[in-house]
């Protein structure tokens, strides 16, 4: 019992000393994020199953700009509403939609503590947006390999750009309450 407890600890730990500085670590631990049930969860089951097996360590900043970069470089297509292709179909298509990329993304870096976000990537977007939040270097990053080949630093956003609905990561899902004054978006209470 007393194994299990070091980790919360010291995730305890991270997150009270980089508070300031996150976009998302865990949904329900910010932002009015919170733990349950989302509409999309019945779709997402390939994003729960690679989820589940993320088990390596932090990449390089480096390695994680070039697999950014590679994902970015996959066609944009969009077949599927809402149910995320595996990365393995990814990768072997060289294509994917949002959801396909960011999930691709996630396998390929093997990093338990990043985040698949479904939201908005502006706050005036019709349609949801899937991308990343991964945190390196004492700081939130945001990956969207979808629109850009590089890492967004999450604080540098404006408050009505990456605007999280719900979250995944290995211990859950997570919704936003979009009636609730302006959350918290990408480092920074936004206005």
């Amino acid at each position: 019992m007393k194994h299990r407890l070091v980790p919360l600890l010291l995730l305890a730990v991270s997150l009270t000393a980089t508070l300031g500085q996150l976009s998302l670590l865990r949904a329900a631990d910010l932002a009015g994020g919170r733990p349950g049930p989302t509409p999309y969860d019945p779709y997402l089951r390939p994003v729960r199953s690679i989820f589940a097996q993320l088990s390596g360590t932090a990449p390089s900043f480096q390695k994680m700009s070039t697999l950014l970069r590679e994902a970015w470089k996959f066609e944009y297509s969009f077949e599927t509403p809402y149910i995320p292709a595996l990365p393995a179909v990814t990768a072997a298509q060289r294509r994917g939609d949002c959801k396909a990329k960011s999930l691709w993304l996630a396998n390929a870096m093997n990093d338990p503590s990043v985040r698949f976000i479904i939201g908005k990537a502006r706050s005036s977007s019709k349609i949801s947006h899937a991308w990343l939040v991964w945190p390196s270097n004492g700081q939130w990053w945001i990956l969207d390999p979808t629109n850009t080949s590089r890492p967004i630093a999450a604080d540098s956003v404006g408050s009505d750009e990456y605007i999280p609905l719900y979250a995944y990561d290995q211990h859950g899902s997570y919704s936003y309450d979009d009636s609730a004054p302006r959350r918290r978006v990408a480092g920074r209470q936004a206005e």
